[in-house]
């Protein structure tokens, strides 16, 4: 696990130092992006010639690939990526890019109080003009219970595909879906169970008027092992607003619904929601919905920085009494 843990970080630097941040990278406005250049000119991080519907922030023939992934779709560089339910909540784009989450989860006091640490990160890898490979968690979890002990080790691994099939940049509208499974993890961290779970989801995003913009993901996580996990549907929203100086005012909405109970019932109604998928039983049918306020700084297509704090809205709460947010992008 310790040699896993090397090979990881390893790429997430490699992935670092071949991305450039720079401001003046930022087109103005969405509807100037195909006056930038011409065809056949060079357009953001690579020359190459563009495509023939004249959009030159999106050119990929002849792009000079890093680790064999090709530049991500800058036609979409006012958007902003989700924050919240990081691991199921996919962006709609096409993108290469290494991300790091650190998370800080408050426990219920049913649970004993104390919180739940994860620290994450994500890597993605556009392949052909819509495909992309996708990594969403390579995270470790560290419980700090209220009565003591600390629970800790490396959470299950999805990874997966995602294919983009709506792409209109004159109206700024994405529409993409994909899948992942999750590799089981350690059984310290509670992700050991089963044999992994498929994640089957639809996401989209569209720019409202010049500064405002909708992100709306949905999706299914389905155990391969019935007995040995929940199944669960979600909705997750996020809104956003661009205010001056490239900061960003968001808000946003997750909808937990469980479908299945698990054949074992270790847990007594305790899911872990977006984070693990413990084995309980008595949670068909019930919902929790949750509420999110934060803010991100993008300064260029190629990064993000941002925070954010959510809270339940529903008396049912599993596992989340708050969570506290962080994340850093860097992007090719």
């Amino acid at each position: 696990m310790r040699k896993s843990l090397n090979v990881v970080i390893l790429t997430l630097v490699c992935l670092s130092l071949s991305f450039t941040v720079r401001a003046d990278d930022r087109p103005a406005e969405t509807g100037d992006v195909s006056a930038e250049t011409s065809a056949g000119d060079s357009a953001g991080p690579c020359s190459c010639f563009c495509e023939s519907d004249g959009c030159s922030c999106d050119c990929f023939k002849d792009c000079q690939r890093v680790l064999g992934l090709l530049p991500s779709d800058h036609c979409f560089d006012r958007f902003i990526s989700p924050i919240s339910n990081p691991f199921f909540f996919e962006d709609p784009r096409s993108l290469t890019e290494a991300r790091g989450i650190f998370l800080d989860n408050s426990l219920p006091s049913r649970t004993g109080s104390g919180d739940v640490q994860v620290w994450a990160g994500q890597l993605r890898g556009r392949i052909s003009d819509r495909w992309s490979v996708i990594a969403p968690r390579l995270g470790y979890l560290q419980v700090n219970p209220g009565g003591g002990g600390s629970p800790h080790g490396f959470m299950s691994a999805p990874v997966g595909l995602k294919y983009n099939f709506l792409r209109d940049v004159d109206r700024q509208l994405l529409v993409s879906g994909g899948v992942t499974y999750f590799i089981p993890g350690s059984q310290a961290a509670f992700s050991g169970f089963g044999d992994g779970d498929l994640h089957i989801f639809l996401t989209g995003g569209k720019q409202i008027y010049d500064r405002a913009h909708w992100l709306s993901g949905t999706g299914l996580r389905i155990p391969l092992d019935s007995n040995w996990g929940t199944q669960l549907w979600y909705w997750s929203n996020q809104w956003d607003y661009e205010l001056p100086g490239h900061i960003y005012a968001l808000t946003g909405t997750n909808w937990y619904h469980w479908m299945k109970n698990s054949g074992n019932n270790f847990t007594n109604g305790l899911t872990g929601i977006d984070l693990i998928n413990l084995p309980t039983a008595g949670v068909a049918g019930t919902n929790v919905l949750t509420g999110l306020a934060g803010l991100k700084w993008k300064p260029s297509g190629h990064f993000e920085l941002g925070g954010g704090f959510e809270f339940p809205l529903t008396n049912r709460t599993d596992l989340l009494h708050n969570r506290a947010y962080a994340d850093i992008i860097f992007r090719y």
